[in-house]
């Protein structure tokens, strides 16, 4: 009976002894205090070498791609001695009827090259069909012309692509007879603010009945009857099958070699009209990127 009421204590005692630990562990847990997460940021060599090229963020309307692509053909002290105070946006992604409420909210607005199945071609006005086939109104429209005319700038890199897949016939067959007439015939007999357009055609060289080689183009410049004399070399990359350029005949900023105006101005009222080749500007070996720093200068009168 002894050794019972002895074992029963022993049992007793462990029970408590444990049940006494697990208080203690609970009131140690309940001290620990909060642990603060802080995150380091670490600094990226590429992106160092970025901070100095911000200006490109603003890069004058060259693509849709990111604008910290462009290295640059300049020193960083070139990009930072510039001024760059401008607001531009492309043409489909205007409010208008701000716009017209506050006309100086923009000091440009661009317009980019389109693919063909987007290109509606309802009238021979150039800039009704480009707006038709943004899905903007009549009376946006007008908002964005009585824009120019209190001084604002539209700047035209306009044209219509097409790969080789995006066309075809009845019987499901790649038709590039329908392409090459579509592309042809896109600025047929249209004006823009008045000024005949002067299509430049481009077709990449057939591989088979799918797949064709893109290229380039290259214009050596009249330094001699061009607006700004530094200009020498242009380029134009061709990626896509065929690809249809427009150039308003209005007054010659740029031209080639061959008599050819490659960047125009067309003044109305108090703003401005300019036209121009979707010009390469990534390539330092070329003038791509000087000829879009010094038409954007010129049209803001510095």
């Amino acid at each position: 009976m002894r050794k019972k009421i002895l074992s029963f204590l022993g049992a007793l005692l462990l029970f408590t002894g444990c049940a006494s630990k697990q208080d203690r562990l609970d009131e140690k847990i309940e001290k620990i205090e909060e642990v603060k997460l802080q995150v380091a940021k670490i600094k990226s060599p590429f992106l160092e070498q970025q901070d100095s090229k911000e200006i490109f963020k603003q890069f004058p309307f060259i693509s849709l791609k990111p604008s910290l692509e462009i290295r640059g053909k300049f020193s960083d002290d070139f990009y930072k001695s510039l001024d760059t105070s401008f607001k531009a946006k492309h043409l489909k992604d205007v409010n208008f009827w701000k716009l017209q409420e506050d006309p100086s909210s923009l000091d440009f607005i661009y317009v980019l090259p389109l693919w063909i199945k987007d290109y509606r071609k309802i009238s021979k006005d150039l800039l009704e069909n480009i707006a038709y086939s943004y899905n903007i109104s009549k009376e946006e429209q007008h908002i964005l012309r009585d824009w120019i005319a209190q001084g604002g700038k539209l700047w035209v890199e306009f044209g219509t692509f097409s790969t080789k897949y995006d066309v075809f016939n009845r019987y499901g067959e790649i038709s590039t007879k329908k392409i090459r007439s579509l592309i042809n015939s896109s600025f047929n007999n249209t004006k823009l603010f008045s000024k005949p357009i002067r299509s430049y055609i481009f077709k990449s060289k057939n591989l088979d009945v799918i797949n064709y080689i893109p290229s380039s183009k290259e214009f050596t410049i009249d330094t001699q009857r061009s607006k700004f004399k530094d200009i020498k070399r242009l380029k134009l990359n061709l990626e896509n099958f065929m690809e249809n350029y427009a150039i308003a005949l209005g007054e010659p900023l740029i031209l080639d070699t061959k008599g050819r105006a490659l960047v125009t101005q067309i003044p109305y009222q108090e703003g401005m009209v300019v036209t121009l080749l979707p010009f390469e500007y990534k390539d330092v070996y070329y003038d791509g990127e000087l000829l879009r720093w010094r038409l954007l200068f010129y049209l803001l009168g510095r």
